[in-house]
C-alpha cells in the first residue's frame, strides 16, 4: 500500500534534488548537449556568487517584506478563521445545512488560481466590472483597480483567505467530532453556555491540530501561493509593488532572463530557511506543550 506514495516522492521529491547543484554553477546551456553534460561539465562553479546576487538587489527589501507579510497575515487568519468556523459548525445539528455551508466553503479551494484571477476581473474590470458598475449607479467615478496598488494588499488576503479556509476548516471538523461527547454532556449538566464549552473544552483538545498546522505555516513563511501573487493580479507592473514576492521574483527571473542558477538559489534558500523555522518552531512548540510538538 506504501509503494504508490514511495514512487511519488521518489520522482517528485528526491529525484529533482540534483537540481541543488544549479545554485552553486554558472549554468550555460550549450545546443546539442544533455542536461548532465551541460551542469557537470561546461558550466563552471561559482561558490555563493548566485546568493548573493539575491541580496545584490535593490527590490531584495520590498519582495521579502512582502512574503513575509501576506505569510504572517495567512498564518494567523488561516487558524483564527477556520477554527472559529469550525467551532461554531460543529454546533448546528441540522445535517443537511452544515453540510451545504461546509460545500460553499470548500468549493473555492478547488478553483484553480486562473479560474479565480478572472472571476476577480470580472469584479474590478475597469469597464464592464460588478464593482464599478455599481459605483456608477451611486455616481461615483470608476476605479482603475488594476492600476491602483493601495487597494490590492486588502484585496489579496480576502481572495487567500477566501479561497483556502474552507479546506483548513474540514481539517479542524474532524478533529473536533473526534473529541469525547460526553465532556460536553457534563459540561451542559454544569450549567455551561456554548462559548464557555468552546473555550475550557473544544479549543484545549484541538490544541495539537493547531500546533500542528501552526508549524507547518511556520516552516513555508518564506513561500507563497503563487497563483495568487500573479494570476489574480494579472501580471500588472503597476501592481509590482506589493505584488511581487519571492516566488513572483523567482519565476520572472526564470521565465524572462533564464536565470536558472539564481532561481535555484533561491529556491534552494527558501527551502533552507523553511527547514529551520521548522525545526526551530517545534522546539519551542515542545518547550510549551510536549504532546502537542511533531517530534
Amino acid at each position: 500500500m506504501t509503494v504508490p506514495a514511495i514512487v511519488w516522492f521518489g520522482l517528485f521529491c528526491y529525484l529533482p534534488l540534483f537540481g541543488i547543484f544549479f545554485a552553486f554553477k554558472d549554468f550555460t546551456p550549450m545546443p546539442g548537449r544533455s542536461l548532465l553534460y551541460n551542469l557537470f561539465v561546461k558550466s563552471p562553479w561559482v561558490g555563493l556568487r548566485n546568493f548573493s546576487y539575491l541580496f545584490r538587489n535593490p527590490q531584495s527589501l520590498n519582495i521579502l517584506g512582502n512574503t513575509l507579510f501576506y505569510n504572517a497575515i495567512f498564518l494567523v487568519a488561516g487558524i483564527v478563521i477556520p477554527v472559529f468556523l469550525a467551532v461554531i459548525l460543529s454546533e448546528i445539528h441540522q445535517k443537511k445545512f452544515s453540510g451545504l455551508v461546509q460545500m460553499v466553503l470548500v468549493l473555492p479551494y478547488f478553483l484553480s488560481w486562473v479560474i479565480v484571477g478572472y472571476c476577480v476581473y470580472g469584479f474590478l474590470a475597469t469597464d464592464q466590472g460588478q464593482i464599478n458598475s455599481l459605483l456608477q449607479v451611486f455616481g461615483e467615478e470608476a476605479v482603475r483597480w488594476y492600476q491602483s496598488p493601495q487597494y490590492w494588499r486588502v484585496i489579496l488576503i480576502l481572495v487567500g483567505i477566501w479561497k483556502s479556509c474552507g479546506y483548513s476548516l474540514v481539517i479542524y471538523l474532524c478533529s473536533i467530532t473526534a473529541i469525547d461527547r460526553t465532556l460536553y454532556e457534563s459540561a451542559s449538566l454544569d450549567g455551561a453556555t456554548f462559548w464557555q464549552k468552546a473555550w475550557h473544552i473544544t479549543l484545549p483538545m484541538l490544541r495539537p491540530t493547531i500546533a500542528t498546522i501552526f508549524i507547518l505555516s511556520i516552516g513555508s513563511i518564506l513561500n507563497s501561493d503563487f497563483g495568487l501573487f500573479y494570476q489574480v493580479p494579472m501580471d500588472s507592473g503597476a501592481l509590482q509593488e506589493v505584488t511581487q514576492t519571492l516566488d513572483v521574483y523567482v519565476y520572472k527571473a526564470l521565465m524572462q532572463q533564464a536565470n536558472f542558477s539564481f532561481s535555484s538559489a533561491a529556491a534552494f534558500l527558501q527551502s533552507a530557511a523553511g527547514c529551520v523555522l521548522l525545526i526551530v518552531s517545534n522546539l519551542a512548540i515542545r518547550k510549551v506543550d510536549k504532546d502537542s510538538a511533531l517530534i
